[in-house]
């Protein structure tokens, strides 16, 4: 272990100069469109559920869901 060349070589310094970096992708303001949205419409689907288990058990309650014919 205390025998290990732990020096890099010339060559892989020279392959780093050539390297060229991407542009980031700008996406500041889509996201937080996104997420916006995203909250919304997770508050509008939740809220719809609730309007549904509250009118199903409203029908419960008054007795006037019938099963079968």
């Amino acid at each position: 272990m205390k025998n290990d060349n732990l020096r890099a070589d010339r060559d892989d310094l020279d392959e780093l100069d050539r390297f060229v970096p991407r542009v980031p992708a700008k996406r500041g303001n889509n996201l937080v469109m996104q997420v916006a949205a995203g909250v919304f419409l997770g508050g509008l689907a939740l809220w719809l559920v609730q309007l549904g288990a509250t009118a199903l058990y409203a029908k419960l309650m008054m007795g006037t869901i019938t099963f079968g014919g």
